[in-house]
């Protein structure tokens, strides 16, 4: 019994020293191969190793050459910057160098521009009388009872229209026309305005004559040149020349032992006589600045005459054309220039304005406030120097209807009343 148990362990033992055995041989194979696949991992490894140390030697030679090219680059860029700053501050010195070239220059044309203007206003200085002669006085014509020339006139436009003075043609039944060429139209009066002392007739018979051109009389200056073409006495297509003597004349005038005041006048020293009233006067270019009215008879002086502007002719003509009369602009006021004992009186810095003598009751002024002993210093901004200078710039830039402002002193007051201009009473 005992030998069968020995036996049965002996074979128990036996059995487990070879599995033992077996499963040593067997780890002993897996120990081998995993040797050799780390010894592969490590050759792998130490291959990437070597290719990632090759790259990156590479890779840090080439940058240690494009670092390199690139120091160079920028030294280079450094010597060009230095160069460069040289030639700004030459350049910047070139250019103050030409801005001071410049500034004369300018210095040098603006001398030369003045030459130039100063030689354009040599022909405003000098006239040439034949050469406006020639201009005008084809379009002149004479005015003509039927009997005798009693005054001139001019051809207005294209629409047979002559523009003449008010008091050569009033209370007249037939009116003759007769031009230079000698031939003759009867004409009718299209309108007239008493206060302007302009008419426009109408020919029957239109004659293709060229009109003259009415300038801007704003612009005309006190010394400029200047020559009229009428028919004095009789005498006709006689022409004068002179100068301009004074602007915005207000006068009062005496035509058929009747007076009345005449505003937007041109005084001139070129002398005419009766028989020129209605005749044109005209610049160095032949354009018309005014119509001849009246002169100063020579018992009260010589060498004064006038002619209503052409600015406002214009008005007038247009609104005679249009409707057949002229509304005159009107305040409602009598009015007087400042002397020298109200100056001081009223203790005022200058004589310029107007003093307020009379307010007509309902007239455009009094319904604004206006008062008598008021003194007008300006309209609508513009300055007021004297009675001419107001009538002036009534004439010439309202119309009744048309709102105006009123600057005015009071005492020790400064006033602005506005006021619609009403039309002047027949």
């Amino acid at each position: 019994m005992t030998s069968k148990v020995t036996v049965g362990l002996l074979i128990f033992l036996l059995l487990l020293s070879g599995g033992l055995a077996y499963h040593a041989y067997s780890l002993g194979q897996q120990i081998d191969t995993l040797g050799t696949q780390l010894l592969t991992l490590q050759r792998e490894q130490t291959s990437q190793m070597e290719t990632l140390r090759d790259e990156f030697t590479a890779f840090s030679r080439e940058t240690l050459v494009g670092m390199t090219r690139l120091e160079g680059k920028i030294e280079e860029n450094l010597a060009k910057i230095g160069t460069l700053e040289g030639e700004t501050a030459q350049n910047q010195a070139q250019l103050e160098a030409l801005e001071d070239a410049l500034t004369s220059t300018q210095a040098q044309i603006d001398a030369l521009e003045a030459e130039v203007r100063d030689t354009a206003e040599l022909p405003r200085a000098v006239i040439r009388a034949d050469k406006v002669y020639e201009k005008v006085s084809q379009a002149t014509v004479r005015i003509n009872n039927g009997e005798r020339t009693i005054g001139s006139g001019f051809i207005f436009d294209n629409k047979a229209h002559v523009l003449t003075a008010y008091h050569v043609v009033e209370g007249l039944d037939k009116i003759y026309i007769v031009f230079p060429d000698g031939r003759i139209s009867l004409a009718t009066i299209t309108g007239s305005d008493l206060f302007s002392d302009v008419a426009v007739l109408e020919l029957e018979d239109e004659l293709a004559i060229a009109p003259l051109k009415l300038a801007d009389s704003a612009k005309v200056r006190i010394g400029e040149p200047v020559a009229a073409i009428g028919n004095p006495f009789d005498l006709t297509e006689t022409l004068t020349t002179g100068i301009v003597s004074q602007l915005d004349r207000f006068a009062e005038i005496e035509y058929n032992a009747q007076t009345r005041w005449v505003a937007n006048l041109i005084q001139f020293d070129a002398a005419v006589n009766p028989g020129n009233s209605g005749c044109p006067l005209v610049n160095s270019a032949g354009e018309v600045i005014g119509m001849v009215i009246a002169r100063i008879e020579p018992y009260e002086g010589d060498g004064i005459y006038y002619a209503v502007s052409s600015n406002k002719l214009k008005r007038v003509a247009a609104s005679l054309i249009a409707q057949g009369s002229f509304d005159y602009p009107w305040l409602g006021l009598g009015i007087t220039d400042l002397t020298p004992e109200l100056v001081q009186s009223r203790g005022l810095d200058t004589a310029n304005g107007v003093l307020v003598q009379q307010v007509v009751a309902d007239g455009p002024a009094g319904a604004a406030g206006v008062e008598v002993d008021d003194i007008i210093i300006a309209i609508d901004g513009v300055p007021v120097r004297d009675s001419a200078a107001l009538t002036s710039y009534l004439g010439e830039h309202k119309s009744p209807g048309e709102s105006a402002t009123l600057t005015l002193k009071r005492g020790d007051s400064q006033l602005e009343l506005s006021l619609e201009i009403g039309k002047r009473p027949s």
